[in-house]
C-alpha cells in the first residue's frame, strides 16, 4: 500500500511540475503578444487603432490574470 501512495505522490508532483512549466510558457507567450500588440498599435492606420487598442487591453488583462495565478 505504501508503494501505491508513493507512486501517486510522484505522479502528482510530476503533473504539478508540468502544469507550472506550461503556465510559465503561457505567460511568456502572453508577454510577447502584448509587446507585438503594442508595436502593431503604433504602426496601425488611424482606422484600425480602436480595434488594436481593444485587443491590446484584452491581452494586458489576460496577462495580468495569468500573473496573479502564479
Amino acid at each position: 500500500m505504501g508503494e501505491v501512495i508513493a507512486f501517486e505522490e510522484l505522479v502528482r508532483m510530476r503533473r504539478r511540475r508540468v502544469a507550472l512549466a506550461v503556465h510559465a510558457r503561457c505567460r511568456l507567450i502572453l508577454a510577447d503578444s502584448v509587446a507585438a500588440a503594442r508595436d502593431a498599435l503604433v504602426t496601425a492606420p488611424a482606422s484600425d487603432r480602436l480595434v488594436r487598442l481593444a485587443r491590446l487591453r484584452k491581452l494586458e488583462e489576460l496577462e495580468e490574470y495569468a500573473s496573479a495565478l502564479g
